[in-house]
Protein backbone atom coordinates (compact mmCIF):
# COMPACT_ATOMS: atom_id res chain seq x y z
CA UNK A 1 0.00 0.00 0.00
CA UNK A 2 2.87 2.13 0.72
CA UNK A 3 4.85 1.31 -2.56
CA UNK A 4 1.37 2.54 -4.13
CA UNK A 5 1.20 5.41 -2.43
CA UNK A 6 5.48 6.36 -3.32
CA UNK A 7 4.14 5.42 -6.97
CA UNK A 8 1.20 7.67 -7.10
CA UNK A 9 2.95 11.42 -5.60
CA UNK A 10 5.94 10.39 -8.22
CA UNK A 11 4.05 10.19 -10.87
CA UNK A 12 2.36 12.90 -9.75
CA UNK A 13 4.84 15.07 -9.08
CA UNK A 14 6.64 13.97 -12.72
CA UNK A 15 3.28 15.18 -14.61
CA UNK A 16 3.51 18.65 -12.63
CA UNK A 17 7.29 18.99 -13.90
CA UNK A 18 6.17 18.05 -17.42
CA UNK A 19 3.25 20.49 -17.25
CA UNK A 20 5.62 23.52 -15.98
CA UNK A 21 7.71 22.57 -18.64
CA UNK A 22 4.66 22.73 -21.58
CA UNK A 23 3.45 26.27 -19.78
CA UNK A 24 7.13 27.56 -19.86
CA UNK A 25 7.37 26.51 -23.37
CA UNK A 26 4.27 28.08 -24.62
CA UNK A 27 4.73 31.51 -22.98
CA UNK A 28 8.11 31.96 -24.69
CA UNK A 29 6.88 31.15 -28.39
CA UNK A 30 3.82 33.41 -27.29
CA UNK A 31 6.25 36.40 -26.45
CA UNK A 32 7.89 35.73 -29.92
CA UNK A 33 4.94 35.58 -32.12
CA UNK A 34 3.46 38.65 -30.28
CA UNK A 35 6.49 40.51 -30.94
CA UNK A 36 7.10 39.49 -34.49
CA UNK A 37 5.63 41.66 -37.26
CA UNK A 38 3.73 44.24 -34.87
CA UNK A 39 3.39 47.84 -36.13
CA UNK A 40 5.58 50.27 -33.40
CA UNK A 41 3.92 51.53 -30.97
CA UNK A 42 2.48 54.94 -31.29
CA UNK A 43 1.39 57.61 -28.85
CA UNK A 44 -2.38 57.45 -28.12
CA UNK A 45 -4.46 59.99 -29.27
CA UNK A 46 -7.98 60.46 -26.96
CA UNK A 47 -11.03 60.98 -29.25
CA UNK A 48 -11.71 64.57 -30.27
CA UNK A 49 -13.44 66.54 -27.38
CA UNK A 50 -14.28 69.87 -28.02
CA UNK A 51 -14.39 72.46 -24.46
CA UNK A 52 -18.31 73.36 -24.17
CA UNK A 53 -15.76 76.86 -22.73
CA UNK A 54 -14.08 77.63 -25.88
CA UNK A 55 -15.32 80.96 -26.57
CA UNK A 56 -15.93 79.38 -30.27
CA UNK A 57 -16.57 76.16 -31.87
CA UNK A 58 -16.95 76.48 -35.67
CA UNK A 59 -18.41 73.18 -36.26
CA UNK A 60 -18.98 73.00 -39.88
CA UNK A 61 -19.71 70.65 -42.81
CA UNK A 62 -21.14 67.03 -41.74
CA UNK A 63 -20.34 64.11 -44.39
CA UNK A 64 -22.20 60.36 -44.30
CA UNK A 65 -19.93 57.12 -44.48
CA UNK A 66 -21.03 54.35 -45.54
CA UNK A 67 -22.73 53.14 -42.88
CA UNK A 68 -25.23 56.25 -42.24
CA UNK A 69 -23.02 57.35 -39.57
CA UNK A 70 -22.46 61.24 -39.43
CA UNK A 71 -18.53 62.43 -39.09
CA UNK A 72 -18.22 66.13 -37.93
CA UNK A 73 -15.43 68.14 -38.95
CA UNK A 74 -14.36 70.54 -36.64
CA UNK A 75 -13.28 73.47 -38.72
CA UNK A 76 -11.32 75.68 -35.96
CA UNK A 77 -10.91 76.27 -32.59
CA UNK A 78 -10.14 79.68 -31.65
CA UNK A 79 -9.70 81.63 -28.34
CA UNK A 80 -11.37 85.39 -27.51
CA UNK A 81 -8.78 87.07 -28.99
CA UNK A 82 -9.50 85.09 -32.34
CA UNK A 83 -6.29 83.02 -32.37
CA UNK A 84 -6.49 79.17 -33.13
CA UNK A 85 -6.16 76.87 -29.94
CA UNK A 86 -4.66 73.31 -30.92
CA UNK A 87 -7.04 70.51 -30.63
CA UNK A 88 -7.16 69.12 -26.95
CA UNK A 89 -6.30 65.68 -28.78
CA UNK A 90 -3.34 66.94 -30.63
CA UNK A 91 -1.56 68.61 -28.24
CA UNK A 92 -0.35 65.52 -25.76
CA UNK A 93 1.33 64.03 -29.35
CA UNK A 94 2.80 67.27 -29.96
CA UNK A 95 4.27 67.94 -26.21
CA UNK A 96 6.22 64.82 -26.94
CA UNK A 97 7.12 65.81 -30.88
CA UNK A 98 6.89 69.04 -31.97
CA UNK A 99 7.52 67.40 -35.78
CA UNK A 100 3.49 65.83 -35.83
CA UNK A 101 1.44 67.90 -37.74
CA UNK A 102 -1.52 65.80 -37.60
CA UNK A 103 -3.06 62.72 -37.23
CA UNK A 104 -4.82 60.39 -40.43
CA UNK A 105 -7.36 58.01 -39.61
CA UNK A 106 -9.68 55.58 -41.70
CA UNK A 107 -12.22 54.46 -40.27
CA UNK A 108 -12.44 50.17 -40.26
CA UNK A 109 -8.73 50.11 -41.32
CA UNK A 110 -5.23 49.77 -39.29
CA UNK A 111 -4.67 53.55 -40.77
CA UNK A 112 -4.37 55.40 -37.53
CA UNK A 113 -1.02 57.29 -37.31
CA UNK A 114 0.18 60.38 -36.39
CA UNK A 115 1.28 62.51 -39.42
CA UNK A 116 4.81 63.91 -39.39
CA UNK A 117 6.36 66.65 -41.79
CA UNK A 118 9.83 67.91 -41.61
CA UNK A 119 10.37 70.63 -44.33
CA UNK A 120 14.15 70.35 -44.15
CA UNK A 121 14.85 66.71 -44.69
CA UNK A 122 12.18 65.05 -46.45
CA UNK A 123 13.06 61.23 -46.16
CA UNK A 124 13.90 61.59 -41.91
CA UNK A 125 10.77 59.51 -40.94
CA UNK A 126 11.29 57.58 -43.99
CA UNK A 127 12.98 54.37 -41.47
CA UNK A 128 12.12 56.24 -37.70
CA UNK A 129 9.36 55.82 -36.09
CA UNK A 130 7.22 58.49 -34.07
CA UNK A 131 10.22 59.02 -31.19
CA UNK A 132 12.82 58.82 -34.23
CA UNK A 133 14.29 55.86 -33.22
CA UNK A 134 15.55 53.82 -36.50
CA UNK A 135 12.33 51.72 -37.20
CA UNK A 136 11.64 49.38 -40.94
CA UNK A 137 8.14 50.66 -40.06
CA UNK A 138 9.00 54.14 -40.43
CA UNK A 139 5.99 56.59 -40.06
CA UNK A 140 3.44 58.63 -42.25
CA UNK A 141 4.90 61.82 -43.29
CA UNK A 142 4.05 64.32 -45.64
CA UNK A 143 6.11 65.45 -48.35
CA UNK A 144 8.88 67.91 -47.38
CA UNK A 145 7.78 69.83 -50.85
CA UNK A 146 4.23 70.44 -49.61
CA UNK A 147 3.77 73.39 -48.25
CA UNK A 148 1.55 73.62 -44.54
CA UNK A 149 1.34 77.15 -44.07
CA UNK A 150 -0.11 78.39 -46.37
CA UNK A 151 -1.54 74.95 -47.39
CA UNK A 152 -1.17 73.74 -50.93
CA UNK A 153 -3.83 72.57 -53.00
CA UNK A 154 -2.29 69.19 -52.80
CA UNK A 155 -0.60 67.20 -49.84
CA UNK A 156 1.29 64.10 -50.20
CA UNK A 157 1.19 61.40 -47.53
CA UNK A 158 4.13 58.84 -47.78
CA UNK A 159 3.69 55.62 -45.95
CA UNK A 160 5.41 52.02 -46.54
CA UNK A 161 3.37 49.20 -47.98
CA UNK A 162 4.48 46.66 -44.85
CA UNK A 163 3.25 42.91 -45.37
CA UNK A 164 1.63 42.91 -41.94
CA UNK A 165 -1.03 45.58 -42.97
CA UNK A 166 0.80 48.83 -40.89
CA UNK A 167 1.30 51.71 -41.68
CA UNK A 168 0.00 52.52 -45.23
CA UNK A 169 -0.61 48.56 -45.75
CA UNK A 170 -3.86 48.68 -45.69
CA UNK A 171 -4.49 50.98 -48.84
CA UNK A 172 -3.71 48.37 -51.45
CA UNK A 173 -8.11 46.91 -50.57
CA UNK A 174 -8.75 50.06 -52.37
CA UNK A 175 -8.24 48.01 -55.30
CA UNK A 176 -11.25 46.43 -54.39
CA UNK A 177 -14.74 48.59 -55.23
CA UNK A 178 -16.47 46.97 -52.68
CA UNK A 179 -13.62 48.02 -49.99
CA UNK A 180 -14.07 51.65 -51.58
CA UNK A 181 -17.99 51.58 -51.05
CA UNK A 182 -17.01 51.10 -47.39
CA UNK A 183 -14.18 53.32 -46.73
CA UNK A 184 -14.95 56.45 -48.96
CA UNK A 185 -13.50 58.88 -45.84
CA UNK A 186 -10.53 59.68 -44.52
CA UNK A 187 -9.82 62.00 -41.28
CA UNK A 188 -7.04 64.22 -41.00
CA UNK A 189 -7.03 65.90 -37.82
CA UNK A 190 -4.16 68.97 -38.06
CA UNK A 191 -3.22 70.39 -35.07
CA UNK A 192 -5.79 72.94 -35.05
CA UNK A 193 -8.90 71.66 -36.92
CA UNK A 194 -10.48 68.26 -37.82
CA UNK A 195 -11.15 67.34 -41.68
CA UNK A 196 -12.98 65.12 -43.38
CA UNK A 197 -11.78 64.04 -47.63
CA UNK A 198 -13.37 61.57 -49.46
CA UNK A 199 -12.19 59.84 -51.77
CA UNK A 200 -12.06 60.74 -55.76
CA UNK A 201 -9.56 58.17 -57.46
CA UNK A 202 -7.89 55.06 -56.68
CA UNK A 203 -4.97 53.96 -59.19
CA UNK A 204 -1.41 52.88 -59.80
CA UNK A 205 1.07 54.47 -60.89
CA UNK A 206 5.02 54.76 -60.88
CA UNK A 207 7.95 56.65 -60.12
CA UNK A 208 9.13 57.95 -63.59
CA UNK A 209 12.71 58.93 -64.87
CA UNK A 210 13.06 62.77 -64.34
CA UNK A 211 13.30 62.76 -68.35
CA UNK A 212 9.98 61.06 -68.81
CA UNK A 213 7.42 63.24 -70.14
CA UNK A 214 4.37 61.80 -68.17
CA UNK A 215 2.16 63.08 -65.34
CA UNK A 216 3.73 62.21 -62.36
CA UNK A 217 0.87 62.77 -59.28
CA UNK A 218 3.88 63.10 -56.90
CA UNK A 219 4.89 66.37 -58.43
CA UNK A 220 1.96 67.99 -57.92
CA UNK A 221 1.39 70.47 -55.10
CA UNK A 222 -0.16 73.39 -55.75
CA UNK A 223 -2.19 74.87 -58.51
CA UNK A 224 -0.95 78.25 -60.13
CA UNK A 225 -4.22 78.92 -61.72
CA UNK A 226 -7.07 76.76 -62.90
CA UNK A 227 -5.27 74.92 -66.17
CA UNK A 228 -2.74 73.48 -63.38
CA UNK A 229 -5.72 72.05 -61.45
CA UNK A 230 -7.75 70.77 -64.17
CA UNK A 231 -4.30 68.99 -65.47
CA UNK A 232 -3.85 67.04 -62.11
CA UNK A 233 -7.69 66.18 -61.78
CA UNK A 234 -8.10 65.29 -65.49
CA UNK A 235 -5.07 62.71 -64.98
CA UNK A 236 -6.03 61.66 -61.50
CA UNK A 237 -9.82 60.84 -62.91
CA UNK A 238 -8.61 58.98 -66.02
CA UNK A 239 -5.71 56.76 -64.21
CA UNK A 240 -8.80 55.56 -61.81
CA UNK A 241 -9.03 51.84 -61.49
CA UNK A 242 -13.05 52.63 -61.32
CA UNK A 243 -15.36 55.47 -61.74
CA UNK A 244 -15.83 57.03 -59.04
CA UNK A 245 -18.93 60.16 -58.80
CA UNK A 246 -17.50 62.70 -57.03
CA UNK A 247 -16.30 65.81 -58.77
CA UNK A 248 -14.03 68.69 -57.89
CA UNK A 249 -13.42 72.06 -59.44
CA UNK A 250 -10.66 74.84 -58.59
CA UNK A 251 -10.25 75.89 -55.25
CA UNK A 252 -10.61 72.11 -53.81
CA UNK A 253 -8.23 70.64 -52.01
CA UNK A 254 -6.51 67.45 -51.62
CA UNK A 255 -4.69 64.80 -49.49
CA UNK A 256 -2.80 62.16 -51.81
CA UNK A 257 -1.81 58.80 -50.05
CA UNK A 258 1.29 57.13 -51.82
CA UNK A 259 2.55 53.58 -50.79
CA UNK A 260 4.77 50.97 -52.44
CA UNK A 261 3.03 48.66 -55.32
CA UNK A 262 4.75 45.67 -56.23
CA UNK A 263 3.44 44.69 -59.31
CA UNK A 264 5.40 47.00 -61.45
CA UNK A 265 9.30 48.07 -60.96
CA UNK A 266 8.98 51.20 -59.22
CA UNK A 267 5.31 51.04 -58.56
CA UNK A 268 2.91 52.85 -56.40
CA UNK A 269 -0.39 52.77 -55.11
CA UNK A 270 -2.26 55.94 -55.04
CA UNK A 271 -6.07 57.30 -53.08
CA UNK A 272 -6.47 60.22 -53.79
CA UNK A 273 -8.97 62.32 -51.56
CA UNK A 274 -10.83 65.56 -51.89
CA UNK A 275 -11.94 67.64 -48.77
CA UNK A 276 -15.67 68.08 -48.04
Amino acid sequence: MNKMKDLDEKSFLKLATIMAGVVMIFCAVSAIFSSYGNAPKVPHREATVLDANQPTKNISKEAENANNQPISAAESIVDERGSPVMLPNMRPVYEKNSDVVGWIKIEGTSIDYPVMYTKNDGEFYLYKNFYKNKDINGSIFIDAHCSLNPRDTNLIFHGHNMNNGSMFGALIKYKSREFYNSHRYVLFDTLYGSQVYEVISVFISKVYNMSDNVFKYYRFYNAEDEEDFNYFYDNIKCLSMYAIDLEAAYGDEFITLSTCENSIKNGRFVVVAKRI
